[in-house]
């Protein structure tokens, strides 16, 4: 579990996918509670994905007379594809409903970062925040308590982007994505390390948006670790296969470190790449099914392929059952699911538009 306090706001940085993380959401937020000074009950969920336990943590605050906001980019833009997309707009109305006028969920086209749906210092009084754990969700809640710079929101969408984008935001921006890069994979034998680096990353990085120079100087040496990987990213992408016409598979089942951003820019350029695949022995759908499948559409073509109509229509997006897909152009599968569905799928899809 990620948590500290920015700006004096505790802070939780969770995915909320089984019932010990709605537990683990009611106590931070009562331990929080127990220790606030203001009069405040304000609680803030932003960019946390819009899960059945999302809901049902928000619905259970509500109950125990918080007043829950509730912020986020992941509504489903159009019409709903598979069982996961009609699960997201069952939460979402029940969310609204439940919220009114506090509740804004809207869709990245629109909103490319969650730290667009907040103004500065907001919620500085907030009794706790919940966010996801990642580079968009941290921006997001820094802004949300006051803690803000001029690219802030720039900085925001292109780190919550596409993989090789995410490190061409302004300089400080730059210190987390390369350190985000070079994080290490889930690794089910070693469960907490992966947390516990991102929690010291996004606490060196909050410190440094403020001026804190040791915070700045530990980022630093993340730079020269995501240097490391860009050159592992660069030998990778000499072993790259083209398993159909615009598909265009890595084996990296022996490289836990390397830029996935540069590895896919190069893919796209130098193979006219249209769908890269990433074979990983790492990952949490790979701590369940010993490998994983990660798939991204190059963004030319994302208004033509949605990697989502490749699965069946009541297929859960859980890394137990072998699934994760929360956009239309990205998408992680087992070994099983790749063989047996999206493969053919791709097949097929590529001779219709032959």
């Amino acid at each position: 579990m990620i948590s500290f306090s920015i700006n004096s706001v505790p802070t939780l940085f969770i995915k909320a996918f089984t019932s010990g993380d709605v537990e683990s959401i009611l106590e931070f937020v009562r331990e929080a509670n127990a220790m606030r000074s203001s009069a405040s009950d304000t609680v803030l969920f932003i960019d946390t994905p819009i899960t059945l336990r999302t809901v049902e943590a928000v619905v259970k605050l509500k109950e125990e007379g918080y007043r829950v906001f509730f912020r986020d980019h992941h509504g489903i833009d159009g019409e709903a594809v598979n069982q996961r997309d009609v699960l997201v707009q069952q939460g979402t109305a029940k969310l609204e409903k439940l919220l009114g006028d506090d509740c804004v969920i809207t869709v990245r086209r629109l909103h490319p970062a969650c730290s667009t749906l907040v103004e500065a210092g907001e919620f500085k009084n907030a009794v706790a925040i919940i966010a996801d754990p990642d580079p968009d969700g941290l921006t997001a809640a820094m802004k949300a308590v006051g803690i803000c710079y001029p690219e802030l929101d720039g900085d925001a969408a292109l780190l919550d982007g596409e993989p090789f984008l995410q490190v061409t935001g302004s300089p400080i921006s730059q210190l987390l994505a390369k350190g985000a890069a070079t994080l290490p994979s889930y690794d089910a034998k070693n469960h907490d390390h992966r947390e516990r680096s991102t929690q010291k990353l996004f606490s060196d990085w909050v410190a440094a948006v403020q001026g804190d120079k040791a915070a700045e100087e530990r980022l630093m040496k993340g730079v020269a670790a995501y240097d490391d990987a860009v050159v592992v990213a660069q030998d990778l992408s000499k072993t790259a296969k083209e398993v159909l016409p615009g598909v265009v598979l890595v084996d990296c089942t022996d490289q836990p470190v390397y830029d996935p951003g540069t590895l896919i820019s190069i893919l796209e350029r130098a193979h006219d790449c249209r769908i890269s695949v990433l074979r990983k022995s790492l990952g949490p759908i790979a701590a369940h099914h010993g490998v994983q499948y990660s798939l991204a559409v190059a963004k030319p073509y994302q208004d033509k392929v949605n990697l989502q109509k490749l699965m069946p229509l009541d297929t859960r997006s859980d890394p137990q059952y072998g699934v994760i897909t929360n956009v239309s152009f990205l998408l992680h599968v087992s070994e099983y699911f790749w063989h047996e569905q999206v493969l053919p799928g791709l097949r097929a899809l590529i001779e219709q538009s032959a």
